[in-house]
């Protein structure tokens, strides 16, 4: 099935973002030169027919990934279109775009990280990848667009250090793993660590129902990017309690040196099952090494509220405080469903949320 993709909308978004022509989910950011940069997953409302999509059908449709700007903390936010496009990523073979992240390198352009599902049969629509490409401004994909980890090439290396998939011949089955969710090797968040090394996180596990954090050491190799070294998975503290980890973040605090981890939970048991039975939360941890072991700063957060998959604007540490943003899941109302909320700080010390409006309204929860 095909959808459109719009240009990008003229208006102005105050206090979140909610698009006349799009629905938008998973979030992910940079900050340069006083500008918020604000990456999501995203689809058309409707088809090129003018046909309403369904939003709970959305992955019958392909994905791209949106680009938002905001020069006043995120009170305000400006379309500027299409950043990465499924036909930009059909020449690795990919069908469509999962999340991902951008982070800014020494040299000024910017190193993208993304979900690339292969193209396959009709029972197996979840075959994931990791995939990475450059940007020279944040704008648009320019260089190096290739695969780094491919769940059915490298099967055999992924599942020796530890991480779980089907066996190849049943990889990104519809109905999941062994009666679990689908598969999980998706979601890739690059950074720099404190010691200038390139790492990237992305979301996997380590059995049908057991969520875990896939590690890897990037380094430069001929003008590309290649994995130096797929390290074992890192767990939580509380994973018994979901299934399913989702768009890690990593932030690093020079004042407390240490990291904080946040990811995007869910506890589906199976494809099958009901949404209305399903909680989607936010966690936060913390650790001196990004192996862990990490401590959890305490309950999760933002699920009553109906917010999921959100990434951090701005750190504030020195309030212990992070500038964040999210979008509403299916659950929310019609008119704000996969739409963005206004931003809000996550306060650290007891995992304290506070929405931030425009003209300096304050909603405490």
């Amino acid at each position: 099935m095909n959808s459109i993709i719009p240009e990008a909308y003229e208006m102005k978004f105050e206090n979140g973002i909610r698009h006349p022509f799009l629905f938008l989910w998973d979030a992910w950011s940079y900050e340069e030169n006083n500008t918020l940069h604000l990456y999501s997953l995203a689809v058309a409302r409707f088809t090129a027919s003018r046909e309403e999509i369904n939003p709970n059908n959305r992955n019958d449709y392909p994905f791209h990934i949106r680009h938002f700007i905001s020069k006043d903390n995120g009170l305000s936010w400006k379309d500027e279109g299409c950043f990465l496009s499924p036909e930009e990523v059909s020449k690795l073979n990919y069908r469509t775009i999962w999340s991902g992240s951008v982070s800014p390198m020494p040299n000024g352009k910017k190193l993208v990280a993304y979900t690339g599902l292969e193209n396959s049969d009709a029972d197996h629509r979840f075959i994931q990848n990791i995939a990475i490409a450059i940007s020279d401004d944040g704008y648009a994909i320019n260089h190096s667009n290739k695969e780094l980890s491919s769940a059915k090439k490298d099967w055999n290396s992924i599942t020796e250090k530890g991480y779980y998939l089907d066996p190849v011949e049943i990889l990104g089955n519809n109905n999941g793993e062994q009666n679990g969710p689908i598969m999980t090797w998706r979601d890739p968040f690059v950074f720099y660590d404190k010691d200038n090394n390139l790492q990237l996180f992305w979301a996997a596990k380590i059995g049908p129902r057991t969520p875990a954090i896939a590690r890897a050491t990037l380094k430069h190799l001929d003008n590309s990017i290649v994995i130096e070294e797929l390290h074992p998975p890192v767990s939580v503290p509380d994973s018994d309690d979901f299934t399913q980890i989702e768009v890690p973040k990593i932030i690093f605090s020079k004042e407390q040196d240490c990291h904080y981890l946040i990811i995007s939970s869910c506890n589906r048991l199976h494809e099958k099952q009901e949404d209305i039975e399903i909680s989607k939360e936010i966690r936060v941890y913390k650790s001196k090494h990004l192996d862990g072991p990490w401590e959890s700063l305490g309950d999760k957060i933002l699920g009553d509220q109906n917010l999921f998959g959100m990434t951090v604007l701005k750190t504030d540490f020195k309030n212990n405080r992070l500038l964040c943003i999210a979008p509403y899941t299916e659950k929310e109302c019609k008119d704000r469903m996969l739409s963005f909320a206004p931003v809000f700080y996550i306060y650290l010390d007891r995992l304290r949320v506070e929405f931030v409006y425009q003209l300096n309204e304050h909603f405490k929860l």
